[in-house]
């Protein structure tokens, strides 16, 4: 309580600074403990951090290890694509051949079958003309047998 002037007494000046002091002293609390909390969270990310950095110098000890490995697989792997290009190229190549062969094939099938057919017709005409021939013969045979008899018969008159 103030008196007339407005002069803030010492009751209220000690009162003022007992709050002043409590609302310190807490904030002095509470940062202290935010202070524990901080440093206790720092404390568990450095250990995260040290475990992270162990593990990956750790794994790149790992990949140095394994560089000759992986340099030696991509060498291979490289290889294989060549050699599955250059395969995919001679496979084409072949397919290519065997289309032309089977058309030459077919062609000479044709070829083959048409020769085959003028190879029948002559057979058939060598095997008429031999038979007209062979009756040609026995016409001849008989007509000698007949002249033979009329020469002996002539002779005989």
């Amino acid at each position: 309580m103030r008196s007339s002037s407005s002069i803030p007494t010492i009751a209220e000046r000690e009162a003022e600074l007992a709050a002043l002091q409590s609302a310190f002293d807490e904030y002095i609390t509470s940062s202290r403990e935010l202070e524990e909390e901080l440093d206790a969270e720092l404390a568990k990310m450095q250990e995260k951090l040290a475990q992270s950095s162990a593990a990956n110098a750790a794994l790149s000890s790992q990949l140095e290890n394994m560089a000759p490995q992986l340099s030696s697989l991509e060498k291979a792997l490289t290889e294989t694509r060549a050699r599955l290009e250059h395969e995919g190229k001679l496979r084409r190549h072949a397919e290519q051949s065997h289309d032309d062969l089977e058309t030459k094939l077919q062609q000479t099938e044709g070829t083959l079958q048409q020769t085959k057919e003028e190879c029948d017709a002559a057979h058939e005409e060598l095997a008429f003309s031999q038979s007209e021939c062979e009756e040609a013969r026995m016409e001849l045979e008989v007509e000698k047998e007949r002249h033979k008899l009329y020469q002996e018969e002539y002779n005989l008159l």
